[in-house]
């Protein structure tokens, strides 16, 4: 009775240690809302009033922003709601916050079950400075995609490829840096454990969110073309209506330089206010404070070579990544899964151009999963972390507290860690097997997990 009683006291505590604790997480974001940067107040703000003032998402029929339509729908619904536009705007990628760590949760889960583990694996990604600080102090929606990311790599590791693929079809429908998992597909694809069939379902949920603007009365090309103008600009163009009609002018000093609207367009080291204090990324023009290998690079390097070489060291990487795990027999389990999701989501915005500092924002996320499987590479979340927030410092504080060429050297040894750590898991020899006769006197190991994912869950 004495004991029964002490567990449930135990458990109450528990209990409520961790209400408070995921409270705290959603008080600290709330205690950021008041923050507007300029991203908010050249972008997203005039993108919101646009909205507001032509009929909500009757709005959706103008070419106004270079986001695609689903984050646009989500702002559109915002402004039928009967608060503040800055807290619309924010609350709406805190939302998402919660998402990434149901997500989180659901992959923790795979590996230490119902325990107060995974509970703690997403505190740990709720509180992490860049996940908090990217929602509620920045206002941008890098939780959504990754969210979908973290939501197709759960499907993946629930060996429920359909599934899997209509989440990913969500995270590139709201943000182009989703592609940074694709690689992920398509090693799966190669290795026989993603059926061709499946991928039907990508575009479809691509289109299928489209569905808003094309019904508002958008043209389909305009709509398709959105990315092609991101890709070919950096993420600084697009038609934007404001240019048009003189509505949003730029504030002085905001580093666009008369920039259309989109995607934190044209900014590189910009304060709160983008105000003269900003301090600029030191790096190359090919990088706008991403810690990448183009802050090695002087101001004066030819872009348009060192653009198509990143782009070719980047797809090099893929196939050769893609050959190394093709020519290796071994299934790929979630641990292997893991392992090759973070290499990407790290060095894809290490190679390729014209990078923001955010875009490492899905490895930050990775990471933490990563260093919860593997609690002796707890390291790796810690310094994916701390590269992220340094390269957030010219932006958000009008300074470097570390040159972003030392950040980038730091994310280079993480690759390489990564790297070494997945080899190191596909060619070490497994033990070799006990001879017949002393099978018999050994006692079964108990099963780690049940079900089919058991294998998945002990990889």
């Amino acid at each position: 009775m004495q004991t029964g009683r002490f567990i449930s006291i135990r458990q109450v505590l528990i209990g409520s240690g961790l209400v408070l604790l995921f409270g705290l997480a959603l008080g600290l974001r709330v205690s950021l809302y008041h923050i507007e940067t300029s991203d908010y107040t050249v972008f997203v703000s005039q993108w919101y009033d646009y909205i507001h003032t032509h009929g909500g998402l009757a709005a959706l029929k103008d070419n106004f922003s270079n986001y695609n339509t689903p984050y646009l729908t989500l702002l559109a619904l915002t402004t039928y709601l009967p608060m503040p536009e800055l807290i619309a705007i924010k609350t709406l990628s805190v939302v998402f916050d919660g998402v990434l760590g149901l997500f989180a949760y659901l992959i923790l889960r795979l590996k230490y079950g119902r325990s107060l583990a995974a509970l703690v694996g997403v505190l740990v990604l709720l509180f992490a400075p860049t996940i908090f600080i990217n929602s509620a102090a920045w206002g941008q929606c890098d939780a959504i995609y990754t969210a979908f990311c973290l939501g197709s790599l759960y499907f993946l590791l629930k060996e429920r490829p359909g599934w899997a693929c209509v989440f990913f079809g969500l995270a590139l429908a709201f943000k182009l840096q989703a592609i940074f998992c694709a690689p992920v597909l398509f090693v799966l694809l190669l290795k026989k454990q993603l059926p061709l069939r499946y991928l039907v379902l990508i575009p479809l949920v691509f289109m299928l969110l489209l569905t808003p603007a094309l019904l508002a009365g958008r043209n389909v090309q305009s709509l398709l073309s959105i990315y092609v103008q991101q890709a070919s600009s950096g993420g600084s163009a697009g038609t934007n209506i404001f240019n048009q009609n003189g509505a949003g002018s730029f504030r002085p000093g905001s580093g666009s330089s008369g920039q259309p609207a989109g995607n934190g367009a044209g900014r590189s080291g910009q304060g709160y206010g983008g105000g003269p204090g900003a301090t600029a990324s030191a790096g190359s023009s090919l990088t706008l404070n991403a810690p990448s290998f183009y802050q090695w690079l002087p101001a004066n390097a030819p872009a348009d070579s060192w653009k198509w070489l990143g782009i070719g060291l980047a797809a090099l990487f893929i196939l050769a990544l893609s050959v190394l795990l093709l020519r290796n027999r071994q299934r790929l389990t979630t641990a292997l899964l893991l392992k090759i999701t973070l290499l990407f989501a790290l060095a894809m915005p290490f190679l390729l151009p014209e990078m923001h500092e955010r875009y490492f924002y899905l490895a930050d996320v990775v990471s933490i999963l990563y260093a919860f499987y593997f609690p002796r590479a707890f390291y790796v979340a810690l310094i994916a972390q701390l590269c992220s927030l340094l390269s957030y410092m010219p932006y958000l504080m009008h300074t470097q507290i570390v040159p972003l060429s030392y950040v980038a050297g730091a994310v280079l040894i993480l690759i390489v860690i990564v790297l070494i750590d997945l080899l190191h898991a596909l060619y070490t020899r497994s033990k070799p097997a006990l001879p017949e006769d002393e099978q018999l006197t050994k006692a079964p190991a108990p099963a780690l997990a049940d079900g089919p994912d058991a294998l998945h869950a002990t990889g």
